[in-house]
């Protein structure tokens, strides 16, 4: 077992305080950062954070480059190792600024952790991302079960998401009383629902198709006047477990409260998939169809900028960035219909360009 330094443990601890009250980051980061830091904290297996220098730091990235993850045991990944290294030269940069620590950290030093420019460029490059069809979508839909409440939750669970764009975190964090059924519309409300960075804004249902629509419509008013839930009640209430008929524990039906993380939701989202005989998508992939789905619709930048918007995006270039790359088949089939049609005619003011100008 790790030998831990009461030191290192309190200026940790003075660390991600700061993170919290100075910096403003959600628990999520903090508790990345938190992570990043203890890993580094066992490789040092109780020496001082003050002890730091070059060499430490290449030893460092030598032992995530054999580093294995818990369970299976594989290697890190690229992404994960920079993370961490990224983590942690953001907290040795703050160290140098702290008292007993100026004198024995040196930025120089900190800059040997930097990730390699090939695996930090891997990470940044947006690539196309396996994503489900809006027509696997449409089909998984009409084939989901709807017997029971847990499974009219899960299936309307599926169908917001689509309708959306929103993350699984924001979406069990909702109450029914940010849902304008009226109008078609969901109030994120950053300061009651688990958006990212807090944000707060309007998105209208997207025109997915299918029974989405309907499915979540249907589970919203089944909420409101079979179960009796209020505005302030979850969107997607957790699973009630209790002693059955049968005298053993199992699931009842919905409680009033909703979950306390958003494991749950991932879990259904993959399982839906998987059970349709489809690939179990994660439900990170929803806004890369949407993204997909755009173009047929979007035909105008004020096509674009509302589609961006109601994503929750202020820059329509985050939504091209992040989820708007085309598929690789896509791509060999536009650029082989733009050479089979040849250069476009010139206009009559191209004919007065100087290619040499």
């Amino acid at each position: 077992m790790a030998k831990r330094s009461n030191k290192n443990l309190r200026i940790k601890r003075k660390y991600l305080v700061w993170l919290k009250d100075a910096r403003g980051l959600s628990e999520a980061s903090i508790d990345k950062a938190a992570a990043s830091i203890s890993t580094y904290e066992q490789f040092l297996d109780g020496k001082d954070f003050r002890g730091f220098h070059a060499e430490r730091a290449r030893a460092f990235k030598r032992h995530l480059s054999k580093a294995k993850t818990q369970g299976p045991g594989k290697p890190l990944s690229p992404g994960t190792i920079n993370g961490i290294l990224r983590d942690l030269m953001a907290f040795l940069n703050w160290l140098a600024d702290q008292p007993g620590y100026k004198s024995k950290i040196h930025r120089s030093d900190i800059a040997y952790l930097s990730p390699d420019r090939k695996s930090e460029t891997a990470r940044r490059t947006t690539c196309w991302k396996p994503h489900p069809s809006p027509a696997q979508v449409r089909a998984l839909l009409a084939q989901m079960p709807d017997g029971t409440v847990l499974e009219r939750r899960d299936r309307a669970l599926i169908s917001f998401l689509f309708l959306t764009g929103s993350r699984e975190t924001a979406a069990i964090s909702l109450s029914l009383g940010h849902i304008d059924l009226e109008h078609g519309v969901v109030q994120f409300d950053g300061r009651h629902v688990d958006t990212k960075f807090g944000k707060s804004f309007t998105t209208a249902f997207f025109p997915i198709g299918g029974s989405a629509e309907r499915i979540f419509r249907d589970w919203v008013r089944e909420l409101r006047e079979e179960h009796l839930f209020s505005a302030t009640d979850p969107l997607f209430p957790k699973t009630l477990v209790g002693v059955g008929q049968d005298r053993r524990f199992g699931a009842l039906g919905i409680d009033r409260a909703p979950w306390s993380s958003a494991s749950s939701a991932a879990r259904i989202f993959k399982e839906a998939f998987r059970t349709a005989g489809l690939p179990p998508f994660s439900p990170h992939r929803v806004r890369d169809t949407l993204a997909e789905l755009s173009r047929e619709h979007c035909r105008t930048p004020e096509d674009y900028k509302a589609w961006s918007q109601n994503l929750g995006h202020e820059d329509v270039m985050t939504t091209f960035r992040s989820y708007g790359s085309v598929a690789p088949g896509r791509q060999v089939e536009l650029m082989t219909r733009f050479r089979r049609r040849g250069p476009l005619p010139l206009d009559k003011d191209d004919d007065l360009i100087d290619p040499h100008d």
